[in-house]
This record gives structure tokens, C-alpha cells and sequence, in this order.
């Protein structure tokens, strides 16, 4: 109740604020899950902004942790509690978003703002309209939201027909322009030049990468049987297995007594990670997709003990069997090497950028900044 309270202030503040407050050109702002973050396309879009351009690059947050850890960095961000962002917000040149208006911050932005949608996924489950789970409140929030934004960051041509479905968007917003987290993956260097490598030298590493459900789901790779078996094969072909969860789950396998496996949490950025991992396993998160792209060389492997309820609840934007290969991992049998040569799964179709992402969305912002 208290949250909301400090939106409808907000909101209202903004809303008759905003006709006294002048556009400043040079300042972009960023955020990304409503503040609570510090990752993905917003993340490396940021940082590539602030090291490569002359505008004024803000990372707005409401994590104090977060807060300190980019001006620690040495670029900028502000805490969401305070005025500073609330006035920024409203004369920001262009404001980056991923999943709503209030990424950023809760408040009718300048007329003069331009809003650039760079989304948080190439999606392989249904998303925004076609999500069967999205509750009114939120279908409301984001017909506002493609409504306001004057441009939608695409992953390829291929994908353009799902989004305007997905999204109440003009086709003329639609941009393809790629993820600024797939330049990172694909050159990490360019973004952070001292990145180090985490994991044990001299061992396969594998990642386990499980998405989120909208229901409850008592995950069967964390049984018991399951873990014993996959200590066995990763101790038998030395390798070691790390764990991520989805920010949005809070359950904690018990890992003690295997030397193999090690949980990483829910809250560390993976894509930090990914450039130094061998091996995937993951099931119906977009993160397979970004793993090819970046690195085609490199094998996938799927757990998907419950896809037919999650067809069922959620949906996918292709069938999704056409990723499985026969192939299985030696007696684990749930688990499954991804087909790529799927027609699904050809570069061509999910990501079709040749160029830097990062500069194609800074001729954007070139192009149609208020003069």
C-alpha cells in the first residue's frame, strides 16, 4: 500500500511538473525490473554509452548495494528515493526501459522524452499480450507503455510479426537494431577490460540456468537421485556445475555433500559468467538463444521435465520440441543436447543485426535527438 502511495504522488507531481521543466539533450537515463537490477540489455547499453559517447549516462536504482557498485565503477547513478532522479526523469533527452514506464521511474515523462523500448529477451514463451497469465492491471501498464514508447529495439526481422502481436506497437516504431548484451557476450573486453574468469582452470564448466514458472514447481533437477547421478558423470569427465537461479525464485538446492556443484544465487549477473562457461543447461529461457548467437561452437542442453504444463500456461512462440536433438547426456537421460540446426534456431531468424547493437542505438538517438 505504501509503494503505491508513493506512485500516485509521484505521478501527480510529475504530471503538472513536467510543463515547467526544459529537455536537456545530453542526459539518457537507464534502469531496468523496475529499478531492483543491474543487468542485461540496460546494463551493457549503459556502460556503453558512458565510456563511448559524450551524453550524460544515469543508471537509476533502488538498490543502495547497486547504487554504490557503478559510482564505485566510475560512471553514475543516483538512488531512486531522492528528488535529483525525480527531476531527471523529466528532462531526460531519452529514457531507456525493459519491461515498464516505471523502470526508470514512476512518473508522466516529458512529452519531449523520447522512450526506447530495448526489451529483456528474445522471447521463446509468450510474452505481454499473448501471455495468457497477464492480469488486467498489468495489460493496462503495458498498452500505456507501447503507447508512450517511441521505438521498440528488435532482435531481427524474423521476430517483428510476434512482437506487433505481443505488443500494442505502430510498425513504424519497430527498429532492428540487436541486444547490447550480445555485443558483450560476443566482446566483452569493450565493455569491461579487467573481466576475470570465476570458475576453476582446467575443468569443463557447465551453468545450470532454470526460468521462471507461473506456477509452483517443485523442481525434480534438485532431487536427490538426480544431483547423485550428476556428480557422478561431472567427477567421471572433469567437470564442475554451477547453479543460477531466476531472480524471481528463492529456492536453495542443498548442494553440501557434492565436491562438483556450487549454487551461485539468484542475484549475480550471468552474463558476466556465460563468456567463461563451456557448457549450458537450461530450459525455456531466452538465454539459449543468446548462447548460440554469441557462441555457436559451444553445446546447449535442456531440462524440461514439465514442458507440456508449461505449453499449456504460458505458451511458446514456436514449438518448442523442435529444439530437441535425440541426443542425451549419458545415463541422464532428462537431460537433452539442443538441435541447431532447427530452423527456429538459425542466426539468420533470431538475430539478424551484422552491427555493434550499441551503435546502431546511438545513430537512433543521433538521429532524433530534440534539437
Amino acid at each position: 500500500m505504501i509503494k503505491i502511495f508513493q506512485f500516485i504522488i509521484l505521478y501527480i507531481v510529475s504530471f503538472f511538473l513536467r510543463y515547467f521543466i526544459g529537455i536537456n539533450k545530453k542526459i539518457l537515463l537507464f534502469s531496468t525490473q523496475g529499478g531492483r537490477t543491474y543487468e542485461g540489455n540496460a546494463k551493457y547499453l549503459f556502460i556503453y554509452f558512458s565510456l563511448y559517447t559524450d551524453y550524460e549516462c544515469i543508471w537509476i536504482t533502488k538498490n543502495k548495494n547497486i547504487n554504490n557498485q557503478i559510482n564505485n565503477e566510475g560512471f553514475k547513478s543516483l538512488y531512486f528515493f531522492s528528488w535529483e532522479p525525480l527531476i531527471l526523469s523529466l528532462k531526460a533527452n531519452c529514457i531507456f526501459i525493459t519491461h515498464s514506464l516505471s523502470d526508470v521511474m514512476p512518473v508522466f515523462y516529458n512529452k519531449k522524452s523520447i522512450i526506447i523500448n530495448i526489451w529483456h529477451a528474445i522471447p521463446i514463451k509468450h510474452i505481454s499480450f499473448l501471455d495468457k497469465n497477464l492480469n488486467y492491471k498489468a495489460r493496462v501498464l503495458d498498452f500505456w507503455r507501447d503507447k508512450r514508447c517511441n521505438f521498440f529495439i528488435s532482435n531481427s526481422q524474423r521476430f517483428n510479426d510476434y512482437y506487433l502481436k505481443s505488443f500494442k506497437i505502430n510498425k513504424k516504431k519497430l527498429i532492428v537494431g540487436g541486444l547490447p548484451r550480445i555485443d558483450f557476450l560476443k566482446n566483452p573486453i569493450i565493455f569491461i577490460n579487467n573481466l576475470q574468469n570465476p570458475f576453476q582452470k582446467n575443468k569443463t564448466v557447465y551453468l545450470y540456468a532454470p526460468t521462471f514458472r507461473d506456477y509452483p514447481y517443485n523442481n525434480p533437477f534438485y532431487k536427490s537421485k538426480f544431483l547423485i547421478t550428476l556428480e557422478k558423470y561431472l567427477n567421471e569427465n572433469n567437470a564442475l556445475l554451477y547453479i543460477k537461479n531466476h531472480p524471481f525464485d528463492t529456492s536453495i538446492p542443498d548442494l553440501n555433500q557434492y565436491l562438483n556443484m556450487q549454487f551461485l544465487g539468484n542475484l549475480i549477473d550471468i552474463y558476466e559468467l556465460l563468456p567463461f562457461v563451456d557448457k549450458i543447461i537450461c530450459d525455456y529461457s531466452s538465454i539459449i538463444y543468446d548462447f548460440k548467437i554469441a557462441y555457436p561452437e559451444k553445446d546447449i542442453y535442456l531440462f524440461c521435465p514439465d514442458m507440456e504444463k508449461y505449453e499449456k500456461k504460458r505458451g511458446f512462440v514456436n514449438s518448442f520440441r523442435e529444439f530437441y536433438n535425440n541426443e542425451t547426456v549419458p545415463y541422464l537421460q532428462k537431460l537433452r543436447k539442443v538441435n541447431k540446426q532447427s530452423t527456429f534456431f538459425s542466426n539468420e531468424n533470431i538475430y539478424s543485426n551484422k552491427n555493434l547493437s550499441c551503435e546502431t542505438i546511438i545513430k537512433l538517438i543521433n538521429k532524433n535527438i530534440q534539437k
